[in-house]
């Protein structure tokens, strides 16, 4: 908890808008910048960061990239992933070299946590990983012609 036991929300870095209703893009070195400046200025207890795992996903490794053939599969924006994902691991060291806190969200099976830049911050001194999984928290998918899926 921060000093004086009270939560206060801060920033929210959506990728649909910020508080001017303008929309973030974290593919653009201004956005990342002004992202940076914002959380260096509100010093917050906990950052909660998802950054898109699309191409990092093994569904979309095991399905889509068989479905299109390689070649296809190699033809998607890697990069763009890659950029959001290295500025998340910025921001979350960010909040280590501060002594504050970060959450990253990511599916265990994501071939993100072998990227160079997650697998050297989790070798810093108190950084770890923890498999939580989101069906004990509620997380419900829906089935074909409505309803619940079977977990």
């Amino acid at each position: 908890m921060p000093p004086s036991g009270v939560l206060v929300a801060g920033s929210t870095f959506d990728l649909h808008a910020d508080e001017a209703g303008v929309a973030w893009d974290f593919t653009k070195p201004g956005d990342r910048k002004r992202a940076l400046e914002r959380i260096r200025a509100e010093e917050p207890y906990l950052v909660v960061g998802s950054p898109p795992c699309t191409m990092f996903s093994q569904l979309n490794v095991n399905l889509n990239a068989k479905k299109m053939g390689k070649e296809e599969w190699g033809r998607r924006p890697r990069s763009s992933a890659e950029v959001l994902l290295t500025f998340a691991v910025a921001v979350y060291r960010l909040q280590v070299q501060a002594g504050r806190h970060f959450l990253h969200e990511h599916p265990a099976g994501a071939t993100s946590w072998a990227h160079q830049a997650i697998v050297k911050l989790r070798a810093q001194d108190g950084v770890g990983a923890i498999v939580a999984h989101q069906c004990a928290f509620g997380l419900k998918t829906s089935a074909d012609g409505g309803g619940q899926a079977a977990a």
